[in-house]
């Protein structure tokens, strides 16, 4: 897979070695809009997964840093593991964005295991 590809919904990587810290991130209206999809929460069946969780328009792209090797390791295991699990529940038409989001909601649920992973790399 080249660099190009890697997860399509993120700005590419950065080196981020100098001190540097990011642009902030511009406010994004995040209000309901009549031309977007309904979100899966909202919809009548809970079983309907025949479709992505979210569009296009209603995701919020945002950079991400991580060493290549964290990249891959994160590459293989969507498309790898996750992507099988998925295709096991009848699940084919899986969108990077809602792998992206899931990984993202996992460390929100799990901020003390980010931290102790932060600590972790920094120890050695």
């Amino acid at each position: 897979m080249s660099d190009g590809d890697r997860f399509d919904a993120f700005d590419e990587l950065e080196d981020d070695e100098d001190d540097a810290e990011p642009d902030p991130t511009p406010d994004v209206d995040h209000s309901p809009s009549p031309d977007r999809e309904t979100p899966a929460a909202d919809r009548d069946t809970t079983d309907d997964v025949d479709d992505p969780a979210f569009s296009y328009a209603d995701s919020n792209q945002g950079p991400i840093y991580a060493r290549p090797e964290t990249w891959d390791a994160i590459d293989d295991t969507l498309e790898l593991e996750v992507e099988r699990y998925l295709r096991e529940k009848d699940v084919r038409n899986t969108q990077k964005r809602e792998l992206h989001d899931a990984v993202l909601r996992l460390a929100v649920e799990e901020p003390e295991r980010v931290a102790e992973l932060v600590l972790e790399a920094r120890r050695g």
